[in-house]
């Protein structure tokens, strides 16, 4: 009597963990040809071609959505959420926190390219990801997103565990060192 009693106690507490943890994890649900995002309808989706990527991402045939919200000027055909496997730590605190990739990533469409929900002032043409937070286009060098002040993009690196180099100087997450 006493084994199915902490059974049954065990499978409440594992039923009530479960249920929490999938009330957080919802977001995104299509219902009866609708598209609901935390309950909220989402108007302009298309819950036909409508995809849940993850991270509060989403997309359709029409729109990218983050967190239920339209992502403007993002052309969902050219749209990739890109996971990386790794995520960042965060140093510039005592507690150490961990961030979703798909937040704190490049990501880049036809006409933009993005640090996570930001839009940054870079060329979708010429840029690319060079590991460690970096990035550059033809003109600019980026750690994080920001851009990279004195940084030629010509000739910038990323040698490894946060330093980059150009001709001139090192960096490191993105700061100039030494000098």
């Amino acid at each position: 009597m006493k084994k199915i009693a902490f059974l049954h106690k065990t499978f409440l507490l594992v039923a009530m963990i479960g249920f929490a943890m999938t009330g957080y994890a919802q977001q995104y649900e299509v219902d009866r040809g609708k598209v609901y995002f935390e309950n909220e309808l989402l108007m302009y989706a298309d819950a036909r071609s409508f995809k849940d990527l993850g991270y509060g991402y989403a997309k359709d045939h029409y729109n990218v959505y983050l967190n239920g919200q339209v992502l403007e000027n993002v052309d969902p055909s050219t749209f990739r959420l890109k996971h990386s496997g790794s995520w960042r730590h965060r140093e510039d605190s005592q507690v150490e926190t961990v961030e979703p990739p798909a937040r704190r990533g490049y990501f880049k469409t036809t006409f933009n390219v993005y640090y996570g929900d930001k839009k940054i002032d870079a060329m979708p043409s010429t840029f690319k990801e060079l590991g460690g937070g970096y990035a550059k286009d033809a003109f600019t060098v980026f750690y994080c997103g920001e851009k990279v002040e004195g940084a030629m993009a010509s000739t910038f690196k990323y040698t490894g565990e946060g330093y980059g180099q150009d001709t001139f100087d090192a960096y490191f997450r993105g700061k100039k060192i030494g000098k």
